[in-house]
């Protein structure tokens, strides 16, 4: 099977960088996990949108610290979810004070044609995702957004929605990886804002791979074509 990342960038996916390509082509087959290690040279946020990002931590999703030169680790692992399809969860750790986790979960939504991400331990937050190859890096945008309450998906008003970039790159002169990402609301303004760099490397997965990771989030309905 295809992984997700590789499947939403379709043709344009050999134009990466053959190091993204690596990471980021991950499968469950490869009975493989990819470790980033490195550190975050801006941590910010928006005064404003403190209050909101510190609700996040509840469901190790967003918070609101800052800082500079913050050491963080990201694990990404690829699983097969409910419906068959190549999926991954990421794991993010950020050395804040206090120590900060953000987990979400990519999959295939075949009603929607794209990437959705569910962000959280349990996914109470979703948003179309949409990657494309710019110079050989990933360049990934953020769609239409909702809250899950109950069984059903609520997309978030035209205030409250967001409009996230996140790029990712390996620079050949530093010889690591490089990641930026912001998301901007029309009232809050820069909402959430990082830029680091990372070295990768990958380790064996300890789990089956026919096992979803227990923070996968592989079984929750996807938002559907009209939701």
């Amino acid at each position: 099977m295809t992984g997700p990342f590789e499947r939403e960038v379709g043709d344009a996916w050999e134009t990466l960088h053959p190091r993204v390509r690596d990471r980021y082509g991950l499968e469950s087959a490869e009975d493989r996990e990819a470790v980033g290690v490195g550190r975050m040279q801006t941590l910010d946020r928006s005064p404003l949108a403190a209050p909101t990002l510190r609700l996040g931590t509840l469901d190790d999703f967003l918070f609101p610290e800052r800082g500079t030169d913050v050491p963080f680790t990201i694990i990404t692992e690829p699983f097969v979810d409910d419906d068959g399809n190549e999926a991954l969860v990421l794991r993010r750790r950020f050395k804040t004070s206090p120590p900060r986790t953000f987990v979400d979960t990519l999959r295939w939504n075949p009603d929607r044609g794209c990437l959705t991400d569910l962000f959280g331990r349990h996914g109470y937050v979703a948003a179309d995702v949409h990657i494309d190859a710019e110079d050989g890096a990933l360049a990934l945008s953020i769609g239409a957004q909702w809250l899950r309450v109950g069984g059903r998906y609520l997309e978030f008003p035209s205030p409250l929605s967001v409009d996230g970039r996140l790029r990712d790159w390996y620079d050949d002169d530093d010889g690591r990886f490089r990641v930026s990402a912001a998301i901007i609301n029309p009232l809050l303004g820069t909402v959430f804002e990082y830029e680091g760099t990372f070295e990768n490397e990958f380790r064996p997965r300890e789990a089956d791979t026919d096992t979803a990771p227990p923070s996968a989030l592989g079984g929750v309905d996807l938002p559907g074509e009209n939701a």
